[in-house]
């Protein structure tokens, strides 16, 4: 959405100890004429490059903020501007390295940022799987349980801007878990101008990363750019290394006045050595950098535990204004995941009494046993969706009619199966006769048609009441499945109406308020079907409340809202302990829980390209009728930071996270298999703090139009802690954590010619 920015922007608040409010700019009051010239803008004002704003001087420090506060949302939003991203974040830097300042976000990378995949990610205490994740407004997830690859996916180099809704959107917000939130990342736009921008980074832990991107500047063929980066690192942990290369290619042709094509794919290939986490006294032993160990003998050794993660994103949008009243966007989109990987059967585990592999013939017999052998397996799991977005809006004298369907069908096969990895990784038939532990396909369908008002009753006001319907059907089909070793054929079908409404009102020019009711809903994940019978499983369900309000004076800006969610039918995750296998993970379902909490974001501009940034948030989630907190729910976080650019040449930022304390675990089984409530594994709160510096050399001369060196730094103090739980060891059970990676310093270096 483009703002047309009047007033300055931002925030109040201390630093060190005390918060640096977050900043937004200001939008005129809409009115219709507003409206019309909106709708009606030039395509020069439409293909204005990523980080070009229509701001004023002192406005101009929002574009380098953590994120802006627009006045005219509906629910709590964050947006993540690309002044910012090319500021702070470095190139190869994957999605939770970009959104970690973000109000209510917690995000934990334990190999250094950027590298590897998020081990923990989480928005209002809503982990990975219960939010809504979109890519120029196309969402995506797992066939499993929607959850996100981060390290797999687009890098910050790929990206124009990213969004954080904290709220269910309205009826026209689609996907499959809206009631989560939104984390919306959106593409760069191909610049009008020619050129070629080489660019990389070398830094802690050997990082070495270099890319190179063509742009076509404007042709008869459209505009289009190729980008390309590879990257290679040791990582932050022992024997941890990882390679990564990441391709994207987007062209944006104009066909009509009013009719746009867009062509766009990406590519990525990831591969890596896969860490479980460490017990306290393997920590203890090795050091608080412990990932992998170097021992064959050991179920540790890096050797024995390989990943190649690929995925592509590729879709052709057609945007078209229809009539003078009508406007229509389609997406049509294909997306694929697949992880491939061998591993130890617990890659954490430093003793040799947890080795020791036993074969069995097809009749179940046992035939031989090698005590100090590695026991381990191979995995395929993969995905493919096929999908459609189709989008309408009519403007009508009472106001805009937005309609459309979004619609996704994605195929899903992944199997496992035991092996010896001391021989050579030959198959381990089990007593079922098999070496497969399970062998699954799986058909996801998802329907969601919608229908939105946007309503001007009242001046300064508008009114969105709106209706989606979810559809999705799930066709289960396992040869052998995961827990019951059993085949299973299987479809349940899921719908829910999804009603809400939403208002925001102008009190003053600069000054609005917005209230939001939604109901939000999402399907069962696959591992309930992963039982002798499936039965009548009811889908999860929440009802979401919010009220807030933005502030934007002339120097400042305040946003403060509430929320209050009731979530029935939550499936969580427990540990149990099973004969033979020892702790491991399973799902119940934990009846319900409650999220409510306060979040607080501002920016101050001082002068003289100088701008303090800042927000804090209580969240809070417990399980109905009890004292437990759900797990991996800080109860509190907070960003605070001090931001200066000079658009002529030098920029800095030193920003600052704190992260409160929270559970790693909040239930179990017992013995009869029931849910029992508890928390355990507290981790306890921490500080880090990140320092960006640069300096953009404009039209030097030659043949070389710009270039900007750039250093960042990230956790400057060094701060090692325990910061979250990884789940327990399979022989022993001793529990396993993630500490915070070491101070890393990276060197950047961008030159675009001509």
């Amino acid at each position: 959405m483009t703002f047309k920015m009047r007033n300055h922007i931002l925030l109040s608040g201390c630093f060190a100890g005390a918060l640096f409010l977050g900043g937004g700019a200001q939008a005129d009051v809409p009115d219709a004429k507003q409206k019309k010239h909106e709708e009606h803008k030039t395509r020069k004002e439409k293909d204005a490059t990523p980080g070009v704003e229509n701001l004023t001087v002192l406005g101009h420090a929002a574009r380098i903020a953590p994120a802006t506060v627009p006045l005219d949302i509906t629910e709590p939003t964050s947006k993540i501007q690309y002044g910012f991203l090319s500021n702070n974040i470095i190139p190869l830097a994957s999605i939770d390295d970009i959104i970690r300042f973000q109000p209510s976000v917690y995000s934990q990378n334990p190999n250094g940022p950027g590298m590897g995949k998020a081990e923990a990610m989480s928005l209002r205490g809503f982990q990975d799987g219960q939010y809504n994740m979109t890519f120029d407004g196309i969402p995506f997830g797992d066939a499993t349980d929607l959850h996100h690859t981060t390290s797999s996916l687009f890098i910050s180099h790929f990206l124009g801007e990213a969004q954080i809704d904290r709220g269910p959107g309205t009826g026209s917000t689609i996907g499959n878990a809206t009631f989560g939130g939104t984390m919306g990342f959106t593409s760069k736009t191909p610049p009008a101008k020619r050129g070629v921008s080489l660019y990389g980074t070398y830094g802690s832990f050997n990082t070495r990363a270099g890319g190179i991107e063509f742009d076509s500047g404007k042709t008869r063929f459209g505009r289009a750019f190729l980008d390309m980066q590879h990257e290679e690192t040791n990582g932050y942990l022992t024997n941890s290394a990882e390679r990564r290369s990441n391709l994207m290619f987007k062209d944006v042709i104009d066909l009509a006045p009013e009719t746009t094509l867009t062509l766009e794919t990406t590519y990525n290939k990831e591969w890596q050595f896969t860490t479980q986490g460490a017990t306290l006294a393997e920590y203890a032993k090795y050091g608080k950098n412990y990932g992998l160990c170097n021992d064959p003998s050991k179920q540790c050794y890096y050797g024995y535990n390989p990943s190649t993660y690929t995925s592509d994103f590729d879709y052709v949008s057609l945007k078209s204004r229809l009539a003078s009243w009508l406007t229509m966007g389609n997406q049509l989109y294909t997306s694929g995941f697949e992880h491939d990987y061998t591993e130890s059967t617990d890659a954490s585990q430093t003793s040799t009494a947890a080795n020791g592999v036993t074969f069995y013939n097809t009749a179940g017999k046992k035939v031989a046993t090698y005590a100090n052998d590695i026991p381990g397996k191979y995995a395929d799991a993969k995905f493919r969706s096929y999908g459609d977005t189709l989008r309408f809006k009519a403007h009508t004298v009472y106001g805009d009619v937005l309609f459309g369907v979004w619609a996704d069908v994605q195929k899903d096969r992944r199997y496992t199966y035991a092996l010896d990895l001391s021989k050579n990784a030959i198959p381990v038939p089990s007593k079922t006769g098999s070496a497969y532990s399970y062998d699954i396909s799986d058909l996801n369908t998802t329907i969601q048609p919608y229908l939105e008002l946007d309503i001007h009753p009242w001046k300064g006001a508008v009114i969105k009441p709106g209706m989606k319907y979810s559809m999705f059907t799930r066709d289960y089909d396992a040869a052998i499945n995961k827990s019951t070793k059993v085949p299973l054929n299987d479809t349940q079908h899921y719908g829910s109406w999804q009603p809400s409404i939403a208002i925001n009102q102008r009190i003053m020019k600069n000054w609005s308020a917005y209230a939001q009711i939604a109901r939000g809903f999402l399907a069962p994940p696959m591992s309930v079907f992963q039982v002798k019978s499936v039965g009548n499983v009811k889908p999860e369900t929440t009802l979401n409340y919010q009220v807030g309000s933005v502030y934007h004076g002339k120097n400042w800006m305040l946003s403060l809202d509430g929320y209050y969610i009731d979530f029935s039918n939550y499936i969580a995750s427990a540990q149990i302990k099973v004969d033979g296998i020892g702790t491991t993970s399973t799902y119940v379902n934990s009846g319900g829980a409650i999220y409510k909490g306060i979040e607080l974001e501002g920016q101050y501009v001082i002068g003289y390209g100088f701008s303090l940034y800042g927000n804090y948030s209580v969240n809070d989630a417990r399980y109905k009728h009890s004292t437990v907190r759900v797990a991996t729910t800080p109860d509190s976080l907070a960003s605070f930071g001090l931001l200066y650019e000079n658009p002529k040449g030098p920029y800095f930022s030193l920003m600052g996270k704190y992260v409160g304390h929270h559970w790693g675990l909040d239930s179990t089984t017992n013995a009869a298999g029931n849910a029992v409530f508890e928390n355990q594994y507290k981790i306890h709160s921490n500080v880090t703090a990140d320092l960006a510096l640069g300096w953009r050399i404009h039209n030097i001369g030659g043949f070389m139009r710009d270039v900007t060196p750039s250093l960042k730094i990230s956790n400057l103090f060094n701060n090692r802690s325990i910061s979250d739980f990884a789940g327990n060891q399979s022989y022993g059970d001793a529990p396993l954590y993630w500490r915070l990676a070491g101070r890393s310093v990276f060197f950047n270096m961008t030159a675009t010619f001509p």
